[in-house]
């Protein structure tokens, strides 16, 4: 990995040429300059480089600082000039030397003789000046003492009418206070030095590494750096510190985190805080040691709880101060941006990193016990009633463990999972029911309610971790457990078996039909088909018949002592449900009999009959549960909103729809993912599907690496094999290539494996009619005519059309594929649809309509496909559009919903699109329009600015 060499220097080029033209302008045209920025910035690295351009011009550049150690005063302003001068002025200035050493002696002795010692200084530089272009940097100008100022400001504005131009340079403090403050009014131009931007970061992490950074890994910095977000140094050290502890992933040329959720650590977090501290001397900071540990504490209490600034003050007597003492110290940290407050009180650290850096010390303070002192003196402050107190003292009680008494604890847990558990709240409240329904005895007729509110909880938040571990410890005690709690039983199965898929599917999991918790939920029927779909969704045979339906259970009301979140049952599938979900990977008579199911228990429910069926065969195609389960279930479907199958979902449409920068991000991503390394079905798809983008794009390389993390192409489904056989022909193998795609195809038809298998043979049709095989194109035909037969399906049906087109030529049959709606979702199919026509008919429209898709796809094989057909028909080829005259039918959408006021994420929402995808399309629509601000865009739309855009 480099070193950080300039690489400090990203996003700094105006301010660098604003303080080499300063240092250039001598004579009459000097100029005092003030350069300024927070510590670590940057500053000191833009006066090198600005030092560097004027010296090239012919300056003299008399560099001089002072430090916050050692001598501070001006005398060692005046020595440090005074030894830059001797080393180049002549001979007969020699005594004017003389002259500075002695003023500096008194100067020391006594501070009257401060002022004639600068006075010589002054004549001293004045007589270089003659000589030669002369100019004076002072680094670090906040370490000058107060009492200094004033006749430092003197010498700078002597210098500056002696044609000497001047740059000072220093921090900034809190308060406006400082040196630097002062010598604002001497300054003729101020010029700030700003925090780095989120490309600017980006960049910069990348040169540290040498490799390009991930969108994933500069936001996990900038979130870990809170604000010292843009601060250069703390990037540096941060991301440096991250590659040293194998933190990163290498994905594709990118550095990823290793985790998505990392945490971010500052190594130079005491050094950062000591210079911080000594910038600061003389102000009301003291107890600096004091500081660090009430920082370290408040960092440990915020990571594991809310804690607000009343809970803070009354631990002075735990802390060893009185509340003033400890309000100074917090006043300290706000005002020199280490610590935060949210206008409903609560702390937070506000470099996280640091905190997390900080936390490595030795505590000083017992932490459970402090916890527990804030849930006392938040009881003291409510007058004593444990149910006023906020349910965010629930993660304190939590953290507390047994420094509490019993009772106030289950009071409180109790209190929090009968508030209303929306937005952050409901990973808090399905904690408070774990704890509560382990420390409640087993007899409480509040415990059945707070079991499904647990699974309600768990479900609602995607927490598939937690619920594989409730069932694991849960279901195999099923026909012990007391009588008055197995109604919640099923719940339970049910949810642990979704669990179970969620992860079965990302190879995190993996479920064995004869583990005792899968025994007890395949005699719950949702649970059990529930487990079959795993199994079949990694290729396994389906579980034997369970060994009989679980215990009677009672018919009696469900406990309402503690109400909570709607029964887990809404969000688990019911049998017909999961029959249809089955159904989509096998064969037509299958999917219709699940589809027949789930419409008469719609009717039975009053809800309206199941909408479009084939977008849910088409997601099953490619491994996208997520939309497939949106599909069936809708609003009631368990959403594992930060997983990666969420992540691989939108993959999929980025793919689909031509956004494949964004598709190839996506990719990385779920890479970043813990089982990434493993052999999850998922983690196949989505390799496959990015390595067919490098192909398309014409990266063999790149194309191979996706792929050689994928298993066995006939085990994991077809989408692996159809990649595997795309890149062995475009790597010149187009034989091999037929001859394995074909071996691969017979395996997986014969495994049961229906469900995408007809792009691959589609693929092998079109590579054998254009090697010339007509044997082999019309057995692949008949290959998929049987499968078409078979399946039935929207996705089988446009193949077949496309290869009866292919192998016998008929452009009726591609004419059929282009009315059909399936059609326009699929970019690269519409391509190469639209390709082919042109070939066979020689039509320029067709060529057009070719280009445009191409256009949007960005694909360097798919363009010399495109060149190949106009030669041979002796067509000329659209100009390249640097940019469309008008919005695309996304983008549209994109600015109207802008113009509504809704943001990124509600956008992305609506659109089922990524974030990311939203943030290139208003990308691509600012650079059109010229709108700099989303206000300006809405204000745009609605004033009827942007008509022009508007495609007819």
């Amino acid at each position: 990995m480099p070193t950080h060499g300039k690489t400090t220097l990203v996003g700094r080029r105006e301010e660098v040429r604003a303080v080499s033209m300063a240092l250039r302008q001598t004579g009459e045209n000097a100029r005092v300059l003030l350069l300024r920025g927070e510590s670590g910035i940057g500053k000191t690295t833009v006066l090198e480089a600005a030092d560097h351009l004027a010296a090239r011009s012919g300056v003299l550049v008399l560099r001089v600082g002072l430090t916050p150690h050692g001598r501070t005063g001006l005398d060692s302003l005046a020595h440090q000039i005074g030894d830059l001068l001797v080393k180049v002025i002549e001979h007969d200035a020699l005594p004017l030397v003389a002259a500075v050493r002695r003023a500096q002696v008194e100067a020391s002795r006594d501070r009257r003789h401060l002022l004639p010692a600068l006075l010589e200084t002054q004549a001293l530089v004045r007589h270089a000046a003659l000589r030669q272009r002369v100019a004076v940097v002072l680094d670090d100008a906040h370490h000058v003492n107060e009492g200094d100022v004033g006749a430092l400001g003197a010498l700078l504005c002597g210098l500056r009418t002696d044609g000497v131009p001047v740059v000072v340079s220093g921090q900034l403090l809190p308060g406006g206070s400082g040196a630097l403050h002062a010598l604002a009014a001497a300054a003729d131009r101020t010029v700030e030095v700003p925090p780095l931007t989120w490309e600017q970061t980006s960049t910069l992490a990348g040169r540290r590494l040498g490799l390009l950074a991930a969108p994933e890994l500069v936001s996990a910095v900038r979130r870990g750096l809170g604000a010292w977000a843009g601060n250069p140094r703390a990037v540096l050290s941060t991301v440096g510190a991250l590659w040293e502890s194998d933190q990163l992933m290498v994905v594709d040329g990118h550095a990823c985190p290793a985790d998505p959720q990392l945490a971010v650590h500052l190594p130079i977090g005491h050094a950062v805080l000591d210079r911080t501290w000594c910038a600061a001397e003389g102000s009301a900071l003291t107890n600096l040691g004091f500081l660090k540990e009430a920082l370290a504490l408040l960092a440990r209490l915020t990571s594991v709880a809310e804690t607000t600034v009343d809970d803070f003050l009354d631990l002075a007597p735990e802390l060893g101060g009185s509340v003033p003492h400890i309000g100074r110290a917090l006043d300290a940290l706000v005002e020199h941006r280490m610590v935060t407050v949210t206008d409903e009180q609560r702390l937070a650290c506000a470099v996280p990193a640091l905190g997390t850096a900080l936390q490595t010390s030795p505590a000083r303070w017992y932490e459970a016990r402090l916890h527990a002192q804030v849930v006392l003196n938040a009881q003291r402050r409510a007058g004593g009633t444990h149910g006023a107190l906020d349910p965010r003292l629930c993660d304190h009680v939590l953290a507390a463990g047994a420094e509490l008494p019993d009772s106030l604890s289950n009071d409180i847990l109790l209190a929090t999972v009968r508030r209303d558990h929306g937005g952050q709240r409901r990973r808090t409240a399905a904690r408070a029911c774990l704890a509560l329904f382990h420390q409640l005895p087993a007899d409480d007729a509040d415990l059945p309610a707070i079991l499904r509110g647990a699974i309600a909880l768990m479900l609602d938040h995607g927490d598939a971790t937690a619920l594989l571990r409730l069932g694991n410890q849960l279901l195999p005690e099923a026909d012990d457990f007391a009588l008055r709690h197995r109604e919640y039983l099923p719940d339970l199965a049910s949810a642990w078996a979704l669990a179970a898929l969620h992860e079965q599917w990302l190879g995190n999991y993996v479920v064995a039909y004869d583990s005792p918790p899968a025994r007890t939920a395949m005699r719950v029927p949702p649970a059990a088909a529930l487990v079959a779909l795993a199994l079949r969704m990694r290729g396994l045979p389906p579980p034997p018949s369970s060994a009989g339906p679980l215990l009677d259970l009672p018919a009696q009301t469900r406990p309402t002592a503690v109400p909570l979140a709607e029964p887990p049952s809404l969000q688990i599938p019911a049998v017909a449900e999961m029959l249809l979900l089955t159904g989509t990977l096998g064969t037509r008579a299958e999917f219709n009999s699940g589809l027949s199911a789930v419409q008469s228990l719609r009717m039975d429910n009053g809800l309206p009959p199941l909408g479009d069926t084939e977008q849910l065969r088409g997601a099953a195609a490619f491994g996208d549960w997520a939309t497939a389960f949106e599909a069936v279930l809708g609003d009631r479907c368990a959403r594992f909103e930060d997983s990666p199958l969420r992540t691989y979902q939108s993959l999929v449409r980025e793919y689909l729809t031509g956004s494949w920068d964004t598709a190839l991000a996506l990719a990385r991503r779920v890479e970043m993912y813990s089982g990434g390394t493993g052999r999850g079905p998922l983690y196949d798809h989505s390799r496959s599907l990015a390595a067919e983008i490098c192909r398309w794009q014409g990266d063999t390389a790149r194309a191979a690496a996706w792929l050689a993390g994928a298993a066995a192409p006939h085990g994991r489904g077809p989408l692996a094999s159809w990649a595997r056989t795309g890149l062995q022909y475009d790597s010149g193998d187009a034989v091999g290539a037929w001859r394995e795609g074909w071996r691969e195809y017979r395996v997986l038809r014969a495994g049961g494996h229906l469900a995408g298998l007809e792009r691959l043979l589609l693929r092998l049709a079109i590579y054998a009619v254009r090697e010339g095989h007509d044997r082999a194109a019309r057995e692949a035909l008949g290959a998929l005519e049987e499968l078409h037969t078979c399946v039935d399906s929207t996705t089988t049906h446009v193949a077949t059309l496309l290869a009866r087109a292919l192998v016998w030529d008929d452009v009726d049959s591609a004419l059929a594929v282009h009315t059909l709606p399936a059609w326009q979702s699929d970019q690269m199919l519409s391509f190469m649809t639209s390709l082919w026509l042109a070939r066979s008919t020689g039509e320029e429209k067709w060529l057009a309509e070719a280009w445009e898709w191409c256009e949007r796809l960005s694909a360097r094989r798919a363009r010399q496909l495109l060149v190949d057909v106009a030669e041979s028909l002796g067509l000329s080829l659209p100009r390249r559009r640097t940019s469309r005259s008008v919005f695309s039918a996304m983008e549209l959408k994109v600015v109207q919903m802008v113009a509504g006021g809704r943001t990124n994420r509600q956008i992305a929402a609506v659109l089922a699109r990524s974030e990311k995808s939203v943030e290139t399309y208003l990308a691509s629509v600012f650079d059109r329009t010229g709108c700099r601000s989303r206000l300006e865009l809405a204000t745009a739309w609605l004033d009827g600015g942007l008509a022009r855009y508007v495609p007819h």
